[in-house]
């Protein structure tokens, strides 16, 4: 068929209505030449084992095959009069060409003898034209790390959980092709169990057009793929955390209270491996040989977390100071509790992950998967140190189903066809049943003496959501000419968002006499239940309730060129999303709660009669409008020799604020009194957007290192925030803020690099990161907070609070024949703070502090054995080795954490504290990251 013409059928398939993933898979491409003579060697068959993938030569010897998924394998190239050569060891990465030369030697004699190559991939890859790093399967087995998201934690721009400068929830995850990105506070809808990685793809530079609603990078994780062969893992250990910086406070329940000095922590003087403990397995294999395959996985873990309380009260204690003047510690015996420490940042998580695979013909496969994750938890409150019972227990659980066909249409073409499904439910709380008649009544709770832990009650907020996203996607690509590798694609997204956020409240009212009353908040003052007939939650109309229902809908579409060259390698596109928000606005912003109008024009008709509130809600808002934004994308790389190239990448990149920006405060209720009276949401954001930049260059140094040098820059504006004018309330007495498209920043810096493979065992990686981040504000609410303190906000870009201008990311590995040891290290200069307005400075400019350097090392050590044809793996891993204290949060006055001048203050005042020391008050756990942790498992693979 002449080439024209299978061009523009090629072209016609492309330009069908189609629905695109991202990719997730990559492509082998080279030319087979005669080793006699150097001709090119036409009708060649290139063959991938262990798959049904393959390729033909063409006129001039060049072979492409498209869809390979990321790993590593074995390709066949295969002859009639020729030897068969056998390339092991070929690594094929995400959106990468992996570029494999066949040379092919007749056969002599007749006699043919298979040829086999070790492949090494080049150092520098050629069609790299953004900053991306890859995690392999090998990494994540070798390194000390749990999870995934320690493995981000060592890449180049990722700062304190902020790529590149940008603030949180500006990085899309995508598993397998697909976004899972939780769109209401933008983090992951589920998390993969590390064991199923196949590969792990952090893009921080421009990305390209088939990655959209993302402003800062992309997290594009790729699970394993069943295999022919029968095998599976199972994994298991225990540890704990064991620290220097640990002591045993005293207190009125076993001694007179005492200082705590320089111990940090409680309770990590004593090696306890039940603390922590972890048991996973998988298994893969077939069902159907060469139609139907499986990979299975599973995990249970606690971690048991080093931030203790210590029980000693119940929740329904109640201190008080009784008509003579003398402090009740406990009024009634019950409430004293049994003086046990109490885990306070502990998790448990579930991982159930599974994926199917079905091959129907060579051309045609469908897989499906399934991935839960559910995680049981709670954050440390240490407020509640003494009263550990009190404090909320929170729950996530996330879903994902994913199914998707794939279609070789021809050697050069393919579609997938796929359907997912979503959800993710969170709650709060610290008994399910709102109505539980253990929950305390609140005064208890809201009568904490200065300078001292709660002494009773339990925390009343009562929060659930949940996220659901059906999204379905079809995505066709195609390999148009030997240069040119097309995508286009649209991509649907349909959300279903419902918000729960309740404070509970007493049916009986707010007030209780502390020394006779009743702590319990749902009893008579007798003891007898309040019949649950008469209980009832608050109503919408109060200031304790919000709930919404919101169905946004995201549309995109994109096209998208990769163009090979000899000489240059261009991805170019451009993508265009649409947002309907499906929200409301007020439509007199002076007059915003609904249920207690202001505006007499509100309350009453023309006629006199007061307006229901049904009539009243069909004036009181208007529909939020849709959003469109079109953003070009551009990546250029040089290969300048055979072991240097230069690269460059610009693009635009908008991104939908998160859904908890726009749909806050669902109500519109505010404070009362005057001055700033709060914030409300804005379901008419702009998308958020950015210009982003970088210029880079990749240089081989010797056989086996290279060297990454990019400069690069951000350009962000109509970021979320609170900076324009304040809105007057009717009557013009009090204010409120709205959120809008206020705040910008600009982050600009440099990332050096140095990656060494494995050679002769040992393999090293180190990355330095200078980045100046800068902006109006770090926090949407910024403003507002500094209206309501009476306090001007900032107008000129300030330090952001995760601008660390100096870190060092470094691992290190040595592998012996049966056993290894490999290491981690982070260095980072101080994070920024804002120190305090003294008498005689009465405001400094904000994060113009800064806190301490941190320094991390963790480590882990294995030795392998044999047992019965398997493999036996016993392995220690230790985090934070060094056991270094960290100081993550500072006091203002000081920008430490071990000292402030407010300890002396308090003590001057003589305070007759109860329950804990001056000095443990200040000795605050939080403020410091994690202690020594130390792990020892197994691994048996089969």
């Amino acid at each position: 068929m002449p080439h024209h013409k299978r061009f523009l059928q090629h072209l016609l398939l492309l330009f069908l209505p189609t629905l695109i993933f991202a990719g997730n898979t990559g492509k082998i491409a080279g030319i087979v030449k005669d080793k006699a003579n150097g001709e090119p060697l036409i009708g060649v068959n290139i063959l991938v084992d262990g798959t049904m993938l393959g390729a033909t030569s063409d006129l001039d010897g060049t072979f492409f095959i498209l869809n390979v998924p990321p790993g590593k394998y074995t390709v066949e190239a295969q002859y009639i009069g020729y030897n068969t050569m056998k390339f092991e060891n070929v690594e094929v990465n995400t959106d990468l060409t992996t570029e494999l030369d066949i040379v092919m030697q007749e056969t002599v004699l007749e006699m043919s003898e298979d040829i086999v190559v070790v492949a090494e991939r080049e150092l520098v890859v050629k069609d790299l034209t953004a900053t991306t790093a890859t995690v392999g399967s090998e990494e994540f087995a070798t390194l000390p790390v749990t999870e995934v998201s320690e493995a981000l934690q060592l890449q180049a721009g990722y700062v304190d959980g902020h790529v590149r400068g940008g603030r949180t929830g500006e990085v899309a995850y995508w598993i397998d092709g697909m976004p899972v990105t939780d769109k209401y506070d933008g983090g992951t809808v589920v998390d993969v169990n590390k064991d199923m990685v196949q590969e792990l793809q952090f893009i921080s530079g421009a990305f390209n057009a088939e990655y959209g609603q993302a402003m800062s990078g992309i997290v594009n994780i790729t699970t394993k793929e069943p295999t022919e062969k029968f095998g599976g893992s199972i994994t298991l250990y225990a540890g704990d955390y064991f620290s220097q910086h640990s002591g045993s406070p005293q207190y009125f329940n076993s001694g007179p209270p005492t200082a705590v000095g320089n111990d940090v922590y409680w309770n990590l003087n004593n090696f306890n491996p039940s603390n922590i403990y972890n048991a996973e397995g998988g298994l893969y294999g077939t069902i159907i040989p060469n139609k139907l395959s499986y990979y299975v996985n599973a995990r249970y873990i606690y971690f048991g977390g080093w931030l203790y309380g210590k029980r000693e009260f119940n929740p329904q204690n109640i201190s008080y100071e009784d008509s003579l003047g003398n402090f009740q510690i406990a009024r009634d015996p019950g409430g004293l509790g049994d003086g046990d420490y109490v885990p306070m940042n502990w998790n448990r998580k579930m991982y159930v992950q599974g994926k199917l695979i079905y091959n129907i013909t060579p051309q045609m496969k469908v897989f499906y998967s399934y991935i839960r994750d559910d995680v049981h938890y709670e954050e440390y409150d240490r407020n509640y140190k003494l009263d550990p019972d009190g404090n909320p227990d929170q729950f996530r659980v996330g879903d994902s189903h994913i199914a998707k066909l794939t279609h070789t249409l021809s050697q050069s073409t393919y579609y997938d066809l796929g359907f997912s499904f979503f959800k993710k439910d969170y709650k709060k709380y610290v008994y399910e049943d709102p109505f539980d008649q253990r929950y305390i009544h609140p005064k208890i709770n809201d009568a904490q003496q200065p300078y001292s832990f709660k002494s009773g009650g339990t925390n009343n907020q009562y929060f659930t959501r949940q996220t659901k996203t059906y999204l379905g996607k079809l995505d066709i690509t195609s390999q148009v000419t030997k240069s040119h590798l097309l995508k286009l694609g649209l991509e649907a997204r349909f959300n279903d968002l419902n918000f729960d956020d309740i404070t509970l409240r007493p049916p009986l009212g707010d007030d209780l006499d502390l020394a006779t009353g009743n702590p319990y908040m749902y009893q008579f003052p007798d003891g007898t239940p309040i019949p649950r007939e008469y209980l009832q939650l608050p109503g919408l109309e109060t200031p304790y309730h919000s709930q919404y229902r919101h169905k946004p809908i995201e549309l995109s579409a994109y096209i998208q060129d990769k163009m090979e060259f000899h000489s240059i390698i261009v991805n170019l596109g451009v993508r265009i999303d649409h947002f309907r928000p499906d929200g409301v606005v007020l439509a007199d912003p002076s007059d915003p709660d609904v249920y207690n109008p202001i505006n007499p024009d509100h309350i009453f008709k023309p006629d006199g009669t007061p307006y229901t509130l049904d009539e009243r809600m069909s004036f009181w808002y208007k529909p939020a409008s849709n959003k469109t934004k079109i953003s070009p994308r551009l990546g250029v790389s040089f290969p300048v020799t055979e072991t240097g190239m230069v690269y460059f990448s610009y693009g635009q990149f908008f991104q939908i604020p998160n859904y908890e920006l726009l749909y806050r405060n669902p109500q519109f209720k505010l404070g009362t009194g005057v001055g700033n009276q709060g914030t409300i949401g804005n379901a008419d954001l702009k998308p958020e957007f950015t210009t982003s930049g970088e210029v880079g260059m990749k240089q081989q140094i010797g056989a086996e290192s290279v060297l990454d040098i990019t400069v690069f820059f951000r350009d962000v504006r109509d970021l979320t925030g609170t900076r324009a004018d304040e809105i007057l309330i009717y009557g013009g007495s009090a204010s409120y803020s709205k959120l809008v498209n206020s705040d910008f920043g600009f982050i600009k810096g440099i990332i050096v690099s140095l990656r060494n493979r494995f050679t002769q065992g040992f393999n090293y990686t180190v990355d330095y990161t200078f980045q100046i981040a800068k902006g109006t504000a770090s926090d949407p609410n910024a403003a507002q907070k500094a209206l309501a303190a009476g306090i001007q906000p900032e107008v000129q870009l300030v330090p952001l609070s995760w601008d660390q201008r100096h870190t060092v990311n470094a691992t290190a590995s040595w592998v012996a024949e049966s056993w290894g040891i490999s290491l981690i290290g982070n260095l980072g200069s101080g994070l920024p703070y804002t120190p305090r307005a003294t008498a005689n400075v009465s405001s400094l400019r904000e994060n113009s502090g800064l806190k301490p350097v941190s320094l991390n090392v963790d480590m882990r050590i294995y030795k392998d054995f044999e047992l019965f044809s398997t493999k036996l793996t016993l392995f220690l891993r230790v985090f934070n080795l060094f056991d270094r204290l960290n100081q993550v949060n500072v006091y203002d006055d000081t920008g430490r954490a071990d000292f402030t001048t407010d300890l002396n203050r308090a003590i001057s005042y003589n305070l007759n504290l109860h329950f804990n020391t001056l000095e443990d008050w200040y000795n605050n756990a939080s403020y410091y990251s994690e202690p020594r942790r130390i792990e020892l498992g197994l691994m048996f693979n089969f």
